[in-house]
């Protein structure tokens, strides 16, 4: 029996019917990571599965794909799995690096998220060096006073901090505070941040008067605020820094009756007879 060739338009056909088999699958595998958490009807190897099928049909670098790396990452940060966040991170500045470059704006902001990434899993040494490195890259590629150099500064400041260096994280968020407030409006939520961050810092360093001080700013910054209709429904940030107020309004009292004690202790030996 003689197999009768398809004619073009048949061919054509059939190249339409499987594009849009994979337009339809590549629909629904993107709605599986709208949501905010993993759907418990979506099991991890799933979710890998889903990746790979975007990324074979996309590109690895299609932003689609990039979109569902990213909210995987965040779905596995949700659950607590930091070594899987971490594990990720490095994969993906390895391979924007090689693809794209160490200096590529995107490449120094996965190098960022990567520091955070070390942070996470307490592994504060490596996120300072990391975080220092991607600072000054930063600071040569885009410039000293842009915005993303500004913000990796000011996680570099606070990693110190939280390393046991906090005089020196909050001396390089002071400069920076100052720095950012100069930009006035144009760079009013990033100084903003900057000021949580000092806060934390000084925290740290024992500084809680300066620490409580600029945390009234805040909240006075917060209060003012204009938010979208459906925005901010449940007032989570002013519940977040008043919460965190009172805990550090009470730190200060303590501080403040511990300092007095001493200088009452200090006094009454002075004061003793034979002295």
């Amino acid at each position: 029996m003689t197999k009768i060739p398809k004619s073009r338009g048949d061919r054509s056909t059939s190249e339409k019917q499987r594009t849009l088999r994979r337009t339809l699958r590549t629909w629904r595998v993107r709605r599986l990571f709208r949501h905010w958490k993993r759907p418990e009807a979506l099991p991890w190897p799933d979710v890998h599965e889903d990746i790979a099928y975007l990324t074979r049909e996309l590109g690895r670098w299609h932003p689609h794909t990039l979109a569902a790396r990213s909210r995987a990452s965040s779905w596995l940060s949700l659950e607590g799995r930091h070594t899987d966040v971490l594990r990720l991170a490095e994969a993906d500045v390895a391979e924007r690096t090689a693809e794209f470059g160490a200096d590529d704006p995107d490449t120094l902001g996965c190098r960022s998220s990567l520091a955070w990434s070390r942070r996470r899993v307490g592994d504060l040494d490596g996120a300072v060096a990391e975080a220092r490195v991607v600072a000054e890259d930063s600071a040569r590629v885009l410039g000293p006073d842009h915005a993303d150099t500004h913000r990796r500064r000011a996680g570099l400041a606070r990693f110190l901090a939280e390393n046991g260096e906090a005089a020196e994280g909050v001396r390089l968020l002071r400069d920076l505070y100052a720095e950012s407030q100069a930009f006035r409006w144009k760079r009013r939520d990033e100084t903003r941040s900057i000021r949580t961050t000092l806060v934390t810092a000084l925290e740290l360093n024992g500084d809680l008067q300066e620490a409580l001080d600029l945390l009234d700013e805040e909240i006075q910054a917060e209060r003012g605020t204009i938010y979208g209709v459906d925005e901010n429904l449940g007032d989570h940030e002013m519940k977040r820094l008043q919460e965190w107020r009172t805990r550090l309004a009470s730190d200060v009292a303590l501080q403040d009756w511990n300092r007095r004690r001493k200088q009452e202790r200090r006094k009454r030996r002075k004061d003793a007879p034979g002295r």
